[in-house]
């Protein structure tokens, strides 16, 4: 008896410890970071460690050769052919992107989909099959109404989910659902139902369960993907629902009044609720982009959640976009701030950052 409750308390107190607060830490989206050459992804991974930047997020969509300039190689969509039709070839790029970014203490934030490939930046297979309207984000954003709210498209999307968390690691030697070694979080999409209505409110939560009920009680977490702004990331829906642990908070106005009003307002439905908020989308362009990034960070800093920049790239694109790369002076503003991040104490408990799985 003595030895089941010291067992008993010890599990108690670790369970407890996972919402301890704990330091703050940074990373930065590379979202298609799998597609570049081996050298290249070394560069920046390399970049990151050096920076004591701890997560790195990726999404799951195609990408052509040379994009933004970079080394990247053309690589297909999961879906490219047909809707259920898989190619995991890019699966397998993301994998080894998992084993080189692991090796530096730094784990993957994965989007399992692309709301912009329904017709805005990108046509994916989803939009062939139910014909959904597309505008190339030329003339806004389309209405993909359909996708969130056709039976038989939710199912197909499920059908993706799950064929991604099943996905036998090449080199980890496990499913994807069971590499909380190496990938933080699942984002069900990212930024779902951007720029419309939201016409579907249980769909993040419904997805949530999908994903939930393959990853078990494994330490990898289920975020919601962010919206296109502070208002549509911290919609009230998801507080209650028990399966979205991760708040992803997008935000492209950095006034710091601003931010700091709805991030504050925020922390205490997170502590309520249990849940955590991490700010993984922010980016600066122009003349100020160094001293933007300084100050949305110090806030940031101050206010307890850690964040994430969009995007580090090799090769950045200098100050006149959001893209950063080392040879440019906001990188070191980047670097310094993520030092100063993982020495200041945070507002959520990280285990799965500092030392847990």
């Amino acid at each position: 008896m003595a030895l089941l409750k010291s067992w008993l308390f010890l599990f108690l107190c670790s369970f407890c410890a996972s919402f301890v607060a704990a330091n703050d830490f940074a990373g930065a989206n590379s979202y298609f970071l799998w597609a570049l050459s081996q050298t290249d992804r070394a560069a920046v991974l390399d970049a990151m460690q050096a920076a004591d930047m701890k997560l790195l997020r990726i999404f799951i969509a195609r990408v052509f050769a040379g994009s933004k300039g970079s080394s990247a190689t053309t690589v297909p969509d999961l879906e490219t052919v047909a809707v259920g039709s898989y190619d995991d070839t890019i699966l397998g790029k993301i994998d080894q992107l998992a084993v080189e970014a692991h090796a530096r203490d730094i784990k993957l934030v994965i989007a399992m989909h692309d709301r912009y490939a329904l017709g805005c930046w990108d046509t994916d297979g989803y939009v062939a099959k139910y014909q959904l309207p597309t505008t190339g984000c030329v003339n806004g954003v389309p209405d993909s109404s359909i996708f969130y709210t056709n039976p038989s498209a939710i199912a197909d999307f499920d059908n993706r989910l799950k064929h991604i968390l099943n996905f036998q690691s090449p080199n980890f030697g496990v499913p994807w659902h069971q590499l909380s070694d190496a990938i933080f979080a699942f984002e069900i999409q990212n930024e779902g139902m951007g720029h419309m209505n939201q016409v579907a409110p249980n769909w993040w939560c419904d997805r949530a369960n999908t994903i939930r009920s393959l990853l078990g009680a494994t330490g990898i977490q289920i975020s919601t993907g962010g919206g296109t702004d502070l208002p549509t990331s911290l919609q009230s829906q998801f507080w209650s629902c028990g399966n979205l642990q991760i708040i992803a908070l997008h935000e492209y106005n950095l006034d710091t009044s601003y931010v700091a009003s709805h991030v504050d307002a925020a922390k205490p439905l997170a502590v309520s609720s249990g849940k955590r908020m991490l700010y993984e989308e922010f980016g600066a362009t122009g003349s100020s982009k160094q001293s933007q990034i300084q100050s949305i960070t110090n806030l940031l800093i101050a206010t307890g959640v850690p964040w994430m920049y969009w995007e580090m790239m090799k090769p950045g694109q200098g100050p006149n976009d959001y893209e950063v790369w080392t040879d440019e002076p906001s990188w070191s503003t980047l670097a310094s701030q993520s030092s100063a991040t993982r020495q200041q104490g945070g507002e959520f408990g990280w285990p799965e950052i500092d030392g847990g799985s």
